[in-house]
């Protein structure tokens, strides 16, 4: 996924191989970025009513997010450390249901211009 882009259409395909992930059950909502420059606290709504674990993926705008950090189960809070404070960045959180099956939230970014953080 590029970071301020949507994924591309064969990820949102319930088919695929087996074993291959699959996007199944419901996203993290209420996904907002609290900057502090060199870090940034990223906090969402559970919808598994505090039953699955999370993979809080990031990157710097217009890069491919990657995984960069696991909160527990029922956690809804993870701050990413050592950022530049000049640079924008984007997160999405995916609730983990199975070994294959995930639910992405809407991918948000800073606006570090001088507006606050928006969805995209």
């Amino acid at each position: 996924v590029v970071a301020d882009r949507d994924p591309p259409a064969d990820t949102a395909d319930q088919g695929g191989k087996p074993g291959e992930p699959v996007i199944a059950g419901e996203k993290p909502t209420n996904v907002k970025l609290l900057d502090e420059g060199a870090a940034i606290t990223i906090t969402w709504t559970d919808p598994s009513g505090g039953t699955v674990p999370f993979i809080v993926a990031g990157a710097r705008a217009n890069q491919e997010t990657k995984a960069m950090g696991t909160p527990g189960v029922g956690e809804t809070t993870y701050k990413v450390n050592a950022l530049n404070p000049r640079l924008d960045y984007c997160f999405t959180v995916l609730a983990v249901y199975s070994t294959n099956e995930y639910a992405p939230s809407d991918l948000v970014c800073t606006n570090r211009g001088g507006a606050t953080a928006t969805p995209r």
